[in-house]
């Protein structure tokens, strides 16, 4: 088989996921897939080179708005798949680091709805009725909504 067909295990000395475990992993295999420059990649997105290095590196995670262009470019929408990893950026690090399978913790339940409907915090605390702050909280696993709110969240989405 052609030499060109495989991606390098390394470039500049950082490895090139096999199976991405994140949305930077995802971004950073499809540009070397591509063969093309960050700066190439970002025009294509239409974000600056900055915003994609920060994204690729799981510096920062892309908000809802870039997610469609983002579904078009890897040709998957990786956004399905909750156990994307870490990002450290923009939200808390819970946003892309849902469990994979069934959520066992209320919070997790209440994070993986929020992807899903794919809600902001804020939008998903107003429509709850709770500050974002108390939503955090519950998404971190800081805190636990009471007996009688957790069983009137979990009647809400049987509906």
């Amino acid at each position: 088989m052609p030499r060109d067909k495989y991606l390098p295990s390394h470039n500049r000395g950082v490895p090139v996921p096999k199976t991405p475990t994140t949305i930077g992993g995802h971004l950073r295999r499809r540009r070397l897939q591509l063969k093309i420059r960050q700066s190439e990649a970002a025009l294509i997105l239409k974000v600056s080179t900055v915003t994609f290095s920060r994204w690729e590196c799981d510096k920062v995670y892309p908000t809802w708005p870039h997610q469609p262009a983002l579904i078009e470019y890897l040709g998957y929408d990786p956004f399905t798949n909750p156990g994307l990893g870490r990002p450290k950026g923009n939200e808390t690090s819970g946003v892309a680091f849902l469990s994979s399978g069934t959520a066992g913790s209320i919070g997790l339940q209440i994070l993986k709805r929020r992807m899903e409907l794919k809600k902001t915090r804020k939008q998903m605390a107003k429509e709850m009725g709770i500050s974002v702050k108390t939503l955090w909280g519950w998404e971190t696993k800081r805190h636990k909504p009471d007996g009688l709110l957790r069983e009137r969240i979990l009647r809400s989405w049987d509906r």
